[in-house]
Formats: C-alpha cells, structure tokens, sequence
C-alpha cells in the first residue's frame, strides 16, 4: 500500500510538471512569438509606452491580489479531500478577493481620470486595468490546488493561441496599440470566465460571502513577498522610463521579456510540484520532502546553465530573432541580464517549494525585501550612467543576493551546500563540448529564425549526446527513465 502510494504521488508529480509545463510553454512560446511581431510592428518608442504602463498596472494588480495565489493554492491543497471544509476555505478566500479587487479597480480608475501621467494613457492604462476584475472571478488558485492541470492546460493552449492569431491579422502599426491592449487582456478574460462558471463542479457554489479575518496575517506575508518580486521585476522599467524615456524603455523591455521566456522551467516546476510538497510536509514526511527539493535544484541547476550558455553565446540572434535590427542596441544588456537566469531558477526552489510548504513565508519576505532594497538603491546611481547595461546588472546582483539568503534560511531543512547547488563538472563539461559543432558548421545568413534554430538543434543535441556518453547525472536519469518505460 505505501509502494502504491508512494508511486501514485510519483505520477501525480510527474502529471502535474508536464501538464503546467505545456500551459508554461504555451505561454511563453505565444508570448515570444507575440513579442517578435509587436516589437516590430509598435517600434520602441510605442511599445515602450505599453511597457510601461503594464508595469504601472501590475502594481494595481499586486495590491488586489494580496498574495492571493500562492497562499490560496495552500490552503485548497490542505483541504482538498474534505468538500465542506473545501467549500469554507474557497468562500472565505473568493470574497476577500472580490472586496480587495473592487477597492483597487476603483483607485486605479479615479487616478485615471483626475492625475497625470494616467490620466495621459488613460484608456490604455483601463484596459491593461480590466485584468484586476477578471483575476477576481476567475479562482486559478483553486484549479491549482486541486491539481486541475489538465483543464488549466487546455483553457490556457485554446485562448493563448486564439489571442496570438487575432494579434498577427489584425495588429498592424503603432496606432493599433489599443487594439493590441484587449487582445492581450482578451485571454485573461476568457479564462476566468471559463473558471467561474465551472466553479460548482469543486465547492459549493454560489456559496455565501464570507469573511475570515485569521487569513489576514498570512495573506499579509504573501502580499509582501509579492509586493517586493514585482518591485524588483518591474522597478527597473519604471526607473527607465522616468530616468531614460521610452525608447530605453522599449530596449529594456525586450531584454525583460527575453529573460522571463529563460526562467520559465523554474516556474513551472515549482507551480505544479507546490500542493505535493504541502502535503509532505503537512503530513510530517520530511525525507519525501527533502528528496522533492534536492531533486528540483539539481534539475533547475542543470537545465538553466545550458539555457544560460546558449543564449550568451548567441545573444545577438536572440536579440534580432526576439525584436529586429531595432534593439540591436540592447544586446550587450541581454548578455548581462541572462547571468541573472542561474539565481532566479534557484531561488525559485529554495523559496517556492521549502519555504513556502514549510510556513516560512517571512523567511522569503526578507530575502525579497533585500533584493528590492538593493536594486532601488543601485538603479539610482547606475541608471543615469550606464542606462540599460547598468539596469541589468542590478538585477543580477538583486537576484544572486535573494538566492544566498534563500539559501542560508534553507540550509537546515535541506542539508546540503552551495556547491552541490552548483551544475557538476560533466555538466559544465558538456555544455562547454557541445558549443564547439556550432563554430564549425556553417549556418545560414538568410533567416536569424533559421541560424537559431539549427544553432540550437546542434547544441542541444550536442548537449545530450556528449552528456550521456560522459554520464551527466541529469540527462542519463531522463534517458534511463524513458527506457525503463519502454
């Protein structure tokens, strides 16, 4: 019984990485994609001004949420099997969510219509705004919990590629920016809709409002959290864009967005591992636990240094592939903002699925608040000088400082140092083996689609040959694994 139920967790765990890695993927394969058309079509100066307002609207949306997500997610996760109890949580949480939503569309609206610079991009800044009513009613956090995957997987493929085609026909030039607003929003919207009304098949529902005061605290702590990742995500934009103006902001932006497709693998493993590793540690399990954790840092450490090595070396084709000859200027800053994806993946393990199932979320806090601290204070002095090039290496520093104190308020629970935190010497082996067929096979100048693609082809394949001949200990797990299944 304890085989079978140890087996069934496996598989549960190895469903839930491979169904939020398709949604993770559709996201960003259509968010890349989007980027690459837009870019070209906006130009920087008028994507900049999206870039822009986008961030200002992602502080409206932090503050409705209050830490909603990740908070939410537990708590379904500790209660999932008992419906009663379920549909209590789930009310006391979706009308706190609905109180703080209302309250917060209606400042971001008042501010629209009486301060500038809002009153400025008023319609922009409204509908980039409408995702505050639409993340109210549509209860993802609930979804996740109950490990519902598969239908997020299949709501997020249907609505992210619809949008993505509407965006291509029907997105043209700058004075489309409006249109490309609702379009982006338009997902979102359906999604939540899609949610909502598939409410009663998991709790009770309609049930009655409800308010819980002792979800205050912890909420509270998760606010925080969120508060200080999106200061330090969008800070540098923001910085940029009163510092610099929107044609840095445009550049800037692009190399954000790169950085984020990057990191992506970190995020969804740690999303679908999350309501497992709240149950091993609500349930005392702590070696399931500690195994959960060990497991996901040295996949994450392997996985973001061969990203990492790749995109440096072939930054520029990044560059053109992501935006055109425009943001050629942005190149060197994409080169130094991509050092930051090693921390962020790592601090995303320590602080996603240690801290947060084991109820240290202030523990993360401070880590957080740290890494804002210090990328507000450098900004100030860097910005001005050294523009986009000095925005990017902040944020490396913020993020290298946020995965050491991660690590160090970690370092008891998980039993083991920085350095087998570290890729191991067959992996760095490899990575450093497999750029080597890249300089000598000629790739074409016709399409940098092209030259990135088969650049890619011969390095990863490179990669994983090289890998299992020298037995790297990650890519001869995978392969031993899809031969065991066959």
């Amino acid at each position: 019984m304890g085989q079978s139920g140890a087996d069934n967790r496996k598989g549960s765990i190895t469903r839930n990485i491979s169904y939020n890695t398709i949604i993770t993927v559709v996201k960003y394969v259509t968010e890349a994609v989007c980027m690459m058309y837009i870019s070209r079509k906006l130009q920087p100066t008028v994507n900049g001004k999206v870039d822009y307002a986008t961030s200002v609207v992602n502080y409206f949306t932090m503050f409705a949420l209050l830490g909603m997500p990740v908070y939410a997610i537990r708590c379904c996760a500790r209660v999932r099997d008992d419906r009663e109890k379920l549909t209590k949580v789930f009310s006391e949480l979706f009308t706190m969510g609905v109180i703080l939503s209302a309250v917060v569309g209606a400042v971001l609206a008042g501010l629209c219509f009486t301060v500038n610079p809002f009153r400025s991009n008023r319609a922009l800044m409204l509908i980039l705004g409408s995702a505050i009513v639409w993340n109210a009613i549509g209860c993802e956090w609930l979804y996740k919990g109950l490990e519902r995957y598969r239908y997020l997987m299949l709501v997020s493929l249907i609505t992210r590629v619809t949008a993505l085609v509407l965006i291509v026909l029907m997105v043209r030039s700058p004075e489309d920016m409006l249109l490309y607003a609702w379009l982006l929003i338009a997902p979102v919207a359906v999604s939540s809709v899609c949610n909502f009304i598939l409410l009663r098949r998991e709790v009770a529902f309609p049930c009655r409002p409800s308010w819980n005061a002792a979800h205050l605290k912890p909420l509270l702590i998760f606010f925080a959290m969120s508060c200080m990742t999106t200061i330090y995500v969008n800070l540098d934009i923001v910085m940029l864009g009163a510092m610099r103006g929107d044609y840095e902001t445009g550049l800037y932006g692009l190399v954000s967005k790169g950085k984020i497709l990057l990191v992506f693998f970190g995020g969804v493993l740690w999303a679908a591992v999350l309501p497992q590793a709240t149950e091993a540690w609500s349930k005392g399990e702590k070696q399931r636990f500690r195994d959960i954790s060990h497991r996901s840092v040295q996949l994450i450490a392997t996985v973001n240094f061969a990203l990492l090595a790749f995109s440096f070396v072939y930054a520029k084709e990044c560059v053109l592939a992501m935006g055109g000859a425009s943001y050629l200027e942005a190149t060197d800053a994409f080169r130094i903002m991509i050092l930051s994806v090693a921390p962020i993946g790592l601090s995303n393990v320590l602080g996603g699925l240690v801290m947060i199932p084991s109820g240290r979320e202030k523990r993360l806090l401070q880590a957080e608040i740290a890494g804002a601290v210090l990328n507000f204070a450098l900004n100030l002095y860097v910005i001005p000088r050294y523009s986009i090039e000095g925005a990017a290496t902040t944020t490396v520093l913020a993020e290298v400082l946020v995965w050491l104190l991660c690590f160090w308020f970690d370092r008891r629970e998980i039993h083991f140092s920085i350095r087998e935190m570290m890729p191991s010497l067959r992996t760095v082996l490899a990575v450093a083996l497999a750029a080597v067929p890249t300089y000598f096979i000629p790739l074409p100048d016709s399409s940098v689609f092209l030259r990135l693609a088969i650049a890619a082809v011969i390095y990863f394949g490179s990669y994983a040959v090289i890998g299992l001949v020298i037995g790297e200990p990650v890519i001869r797990e995978v392969v031993g694994k899809i031969f065991r299944r066959r």
